[in-house]
């Protein structure tokens, strides 16, 4: 089995749905839902995905009109 480390802007990429990148990424993460590849990421994508997405949730919510 094909073993991948993805870096943290892959799983930023697909819980953002961020285009051009979303497709393949699902794409990845499909394969590996299917046990055709083994993704691994680091400790720290965790904690760099979630203040990202903060981030982003954020400046999207402060955007909406009252």
């Amino acid at each position: 089995m094909t073993r991948l480390f993805i870096d943290t802007n892959i799983v930023i990429d697909l819980l953002a749905k961020r285009e051009p990148f979303y497709e393949a990424t699902a794409k990845l993460f499909s394969l590996a839902d299917r046990g055709k590849v083994k993704l691994y990421v680091s400790a720290l994508t965790f904690a760099n995905t979630n203040y990202v997405l903060s981030k982003i949730n954020n400046s999207t919510l402060g955007t909406v009109k009252k």
